[in-house]
């Protein structure tokens, strides 16, 4: 028999909550600490009505002026012994808490860096900040403030029922018996309000994702006028978060207006009752103050906790949504005993490797390929024919589903990751750039990097005179993803990042694709001399840039269909790369295809 749906959530959630105090207790002392102020604070704080219960029933009816400027003098005290207890309270308590809200993120951020790529492609960049930066101060405010909170809460209803009881236990008696109307009251609503709040999260990251998408591609949306669009399209979404929201502040509306109804009724029966001890002779008038304002702070706790338990509810759903990528596997990891990958020459073999990104749907079959040592490869084939898998998988981005890929004869699945890809350097279509100087840009992959191979890496890539020219130089600051660059200078950079790591096999997918004529050829003739003496893997659309590769290898469907030197595969009547290079240089007649 499987266990109910609603015991399997609830078991994931107290779990959870236990995971959760192992980044807690790091910090049990300070919180014991903080605990011990808060209740001195507390109970400092619950001296003020039994002070005028003195002044009206021993000073001013019973006329014994002696006392007032006693308790004058402790009224006037007690105020500033609060506030220093306050100020070490709350310094103590946000110490804490900004502690541990750093411990979590960064928890989270390296988990994050040691997942594959395909945990980055299922969840998406906007759903991992909404985590990082939301859920976690959700999680940050209930453990430390909020549970401290409860504490205090705990202090005072004892504290104050205790008085209660001591002033009038009938009375004291009466509001025991009132206290499960507000548990009643809690219960009716927290149902709704837990969905909504999880149907408010969920949004929320769509909404950044969505956010995210449109402010990366911001020159596109300007490009082709699509602004009032993507507005649109934001403010629907804004729309529909706000609608799951207001769901929620309904619910707790109706949960509050509860607390407040019950509240005035017991105010009034505390008031009626009180005014039938004094006359009967029970209770002074004093006591009957005294016992209001007790009653208020006994009450006030309950109010608390359910509110703290509905906020509880919240932060449930913070924390599965955190524990969400911390519980994601790291699929590619080192295997216990891998080994330092030696120096590279850069021999690749392709044995046999089917891979699949989807279960059931391979995107490689059965791919065999040996590249020698300094040979230039070639990958050309329509897009999605498996040519940028094939070179995610020699990176180790993913593992393979069958079969092996070996470098220099060492399995990738048996050395360290880190000791593999410092040695080959990607340059992608898109390129990437960091909000920081073109210098720190370029020496990202190679920290150490002096200035003059880092100008010695621009010059190669025929990029130095372009940044000499900017304001600062090297030290020119680029902006978010190199906003102020185009996108062929971006390109250019990225090519000399690559170049400086100083890797044994690099590969290029489509790297000189958003290049104008010019920058082509300079970039051609640089790499040259780059490629001269590594193994590289070339992805190209543009045939015109692979057609002096050492090795062509056309792909079709996931499988290679076609090997060789480009005045071999040419000369192939009904060849797949004879098609594409026709289709590509339709102008040429066929004397000039074949004599190219």
């Amino acid at each position: 028999m499987k266990p109910d749906g609603q015991v399997v959530e609830t078991q994931n959630r107290y779990r959870n909550f236990r995971r959760l105090l192992v980044y807690v207790r790091p910090y049990a002392r300070g919180l014991i600490l903080a605990l011990m102020l808060t209740v001195a604070l507390t109970v400092l704080g619950m001296t003020p009505p039994l002070i005028v219960m003195y002044v009206i029933d021993s000073v001013i009816i019973a006329g014994n002026w002696g006392m007032l400027e006693v308790l004058l003098l402790v009224s006037i005290l007690i105020p500033v012994l609060l506030t220093g207890l306050r100020v070490a309270t709350t310094y103590q308590v946000s110490y804490i808490s900004y502690k541990l809200i750093m411990d979590i993120r960064m928890k989270i951020y390296g988990h994050i860096l040691a997942l594959s790529m395909k945990f980055h492609e299922e969840m998406g960049t906007g759903k991992v900040m909404s985590r990082i930066m939301g859920d976690v101060v959700t999680v940050r405010s209930m453990v430390t403030r909020r549970m401290l909170e409860t504490m205090t809460d705990a202090v005072v209803f004892l504290t104050a029922i205790g008085l209660c009881f001591g002033l009038n236990w009938k009375l004291a008696l009466m509001l025991v018996a009132m206290m499960p109307l507000y548990l009643l009251n809690y219960k009716l609503f927290i149902g709704g309000l837990r969905s909504a709040w999880q149907r408010w999260r969920a949004k929320m990251d769509e909404v950044s994702v969505g956010l995210q998408e449109r402010l990366s591609g911001v020159r596109l949306v300007k490009a082709y006028g699509q602004e009032r669009r993507e507005n649109r399209a934001f403010v629907e979404d804004t729309r529909e978060s706000f609608k799951y929201a207001m769901e929620g502040v309904v619910y707790r509306a109706h949960q509050e207006t509860g607390n407040w109804a019950l509240t005035g009724l017991r105010n009034t029966l505390v008031f009626c009752v009180g005014c039938y001890f004094v006359i009967e002779g029970e209770m002074t008038y004093g006591a009957v103050m005294a016992f209001q304002a007790y009653a208020m702070r006994m009450f006030q706790p309950v109010l608390n906790l359910i509110r703290m338990a509905t906020e509880f509810e919240r932060m449930m759903v913070s924390l599965d949504r955190i524990f969400e990528i911390l519980d994601w596997p790291v699929d590619i990891a080192d295997r216990p005993g891998a080994r330092e990958m030696p120096r590279l020459r850069g021999h690749v073999v392709f044995d046999q490797v089917w891979f699949e990104y989807t279960p059931g749907e391979p995107v490689l079959k059965n791919t065999c390929l040996e590249v020698q040592p300094g040979t230039m490869v070639a990958l050309v084939g329509h897009t999605g024919c498996g040519k940028t898998t094939l070179t995610n998988l020699l990176m180790r981005f993913y593992d393979v589903t069958r079969g092996t890929i070996t470098i220099d004869g060492n399995d990738l699945r048996d050395v360290k990751l880190r000791s593999l890809r410092k040695q080959i350097g990607q340059v992608l279509q898109d390129s990437v750039l960091f909000d920081m100087s073109i210098k720190d840009n370029l020496r990202y992959g190679h920290l150490d990097a002096t200035e003059s191979e880092i100008i010695a890496a621009a010059r190669v890539t025929e990029i130095h005179e372009f940044i000499m020219r900017t304001p600062q130089g090297y030290d020119t600051m680029l902006g978010e993803d190199g906003i102020k660059l185009s996108v062929g200078e971006k390109q250019r950079l990225a090519i000399a990042r690559a170049v400086l790591t100083d890797p044994a096999i690099l590969i290029l997918d489509e790297a000189t694709s958003a290049l104008d004529s010019l920058s082509e050829a300079l970039i051609q003739k640089a790499m040259a001399n780059v490629l001269k003496g590594r193994t590289s893997f070339v992805i190209a659309h543009r045939l015109s840039t692979v057609v002096n590769a050492d090795l062509i290898v056309v792909m079709d469907h996931g499988r290679i269909v076609e090997m060789g030197r480009h005045e071999e595969l040419v000369q192939k009547p009904d060849g797949m790369y004879r098609q594409l290079y026709e289709q590509q240089f339709a102008g040429l007649d066929a004397q000039e295809v074949a004599a190219d």
